[in-house]
């Protein structure tokens, strides 16, 4: 059951289809694989045990009778705890929706069902998805599946920790800043961050609505692409979502890459790296360079201003967001994630224009940067993952001090709305690290607006080259 638990949506959905394993067993594998790893990585906040089992009995008797809903049909599928599910809590991380439900399922919970998937848990986060090491004073710290003592990253965290321990085939998680592909650079699995307004966010809680996207957290990049076969659509109820065409993300997949152009930032993305994760981001670039991708240098200045003024924005919208309940509840916020929405209201309306501007600076400078090259890569984090908090999680903001170079190379992407996966590409060897294999690293491959399919078939290419989605991952017993 192990095996079955870390293979591909593509194999899972296979053996099922040849009668190998039931959506029951595989339910019930996944349920015991969660027992076993949350008391060591708190992945979950809600588990959906009997809910789970009984559309799993339903899928198993779909599949036998006919009626086939695609690779995601009795799939177990984790949701970060910001999307909504009707009639269970969802509790943003945070004390202030422990006793409401929600009335109607998000937009992306919808599609999934409509998909045949397995809703099999709420996923632990950093606190109103605001931090970058789901160290979370209400529900606990998550731990990072390869070393416990390590963070997942944030804000899914959660998400990413059950992707990489088997407890669940693939999971969903919100990037406003990095929070999808940070986590999976330093957990070790594939996450993609899509163009803002590609994939709906309605009945997703906000954070910062400039910035805010939802996408797929998976160990495999086709499973990706399956995923965005079902999330990918316009919505008319998400005042941002684009009506643009919806793809066959896995069509073409395996088709060489020989030819393609990739571009390597000269300012800001290789900056301040350590060198671990230099040294296997550059080795993961030669071997797409070996694949037939030309490579070359682009100028990128404005990409460190771009960088500084993201956290503006963010500060911003989220602080105008929380402003009524952060008036009437201030001590029940966690002390990072208090900080930053003050700091977010002490903002001026000038402070938030001169962003806008660099914002405009920037996409051009990029728009013009993709007229020569169909992706930049760089890393994903730009260090392996951090150690946890030893203090107090309700009395210190140690996660404030780590974000700025844990968000270095992820922040701009969202500033511009691009789309950005991160893939595995390594394992940095960290000596205070109790794992033997080392600390994963991630590749972040980033394209210009709606090139989502280009990005999962560049990234498609290199896992294949290489072996490191087939490591086992270390599991604390």
């Amino acid at each position: 059951m192990d095996d079955i638990l870390h293979a591909s949506i593509a194999q899972i959905a296979a053996q099922i289809r040849k009668g190998e394993i039931s959506p029951v067993e595989l339910i019930e594998g996944t349920l015991g694989a969660i027992d076993r790893y949350e008391p060591q990585l708190n992945a979950f906040i809600t588990v959906f045990h009997e809910e789970s089992l009984e559309r799993a009995r339903e899928a198993e008797a779909e599949i036998r009778n006919g009626k086939d809903l695609g690779p995601l049909h009795g799939m177990p599928i984790a949701l970060k705890d910001i999307i909504y599910v009707q009639g269970t809590h969802s509790t943003a991380g945070s004390n202030f929706f422990s006793e409401e439900s929600p009335q109607f399922d998000a937009a992306l919970v919808s599609k999934l069902r409509d998909a045949g998937a397995n809703i099999i848990g709420k996923t632990n986060l950093h606190e109103f998805a605001f931090g970058v090491t789901t160290e979370n004073p209400h529900f606990g710290a998550t731990a990072n599946p390869w070393d416990t003592a390590r963070v997942p990253g944030g804000s899914s965290g959660g998400s990413a920790a059950a992707v990489v321990a088997g407890c669940c085939a693939g999971a969903l998680g919100s990037d406003t800043g990095g929070s999808i592909r940070i986590p999976a650079a330093v957990c070790g699995h594939v996450g993609l961050k899509p163009t803002f307004g590609r994939v709906s966010v309605y009945g997703v809680l906000e954070l910062a609505q400039s910035l805010d996207t939802v996408g797929p957290m998976c160990r495999y990049v086709h499973d990706v692409a399956l995923m965005m076969n079902t999330l990918a659509g316009y919505d008319p109820r998400d005042v941002h979502s684009e009506n643009q065409p919806v793809l066959d993300y896995t069509e073409g997949l395996d088709q060489p890459i020989r030819g393609r152009r990739a571009g390597i930032p000269k300012q800001h993305f290789f900056d301040n790296v350590d060198p671990e994760v230099e040294r296997l981001v550059r080795e993961a670039i030669k071997v797409l360079e070996e694949l037939g991708v030309d490579i070359v240098e682009l100028d990128l200045p404005s990409a460190e201003a771009g960088h500084e003024v993201t956290l503006t924005l963010l500060m911003a919208e989220a602080g105008q967001f929380h402003q009524e309940r952060l008036a009437t509840h201030r001590e029940d916020y966690g002390v990072d994630v208090r900080e930053l929405l003050e700091d977010g209201l002490a903002l001026s309306a000038t402070d938030y224009v001169k962003a806008v501007r660099v914002r405009e600076v920037a996409r051009r400078e990029f728009s013009q940067a993709f007229e020569a090259v169909d992706c930049i890569l760089s890393p994903t984090a730009p260090v392996p993952a951090p150690l946890r908090s030893t203090h107090d999680l309700s009395g210190g903001s140690e996660s404030n001090r780590i974000r700025p170079r844990l968000t270095r190379n992820t922040r701009l992407i969202n500033l511009l709305g691009l789309p950005s996966i991160s893939v595995p590409c390594g394992f940095a060897q960290v000596g205070s690290s109790d794992s033997d294999e080392g600390l994963p690293v991630g590749l972040q491959i980033s394209g210009p607006w709606w090139s989502e399919k280009t990005l999962l078939h560049i990234a498609h290419a290199y896992e294949r080259a290489t072996s490191w989605h087939t490591v086992n991952v270390k599991r604390e017993a």
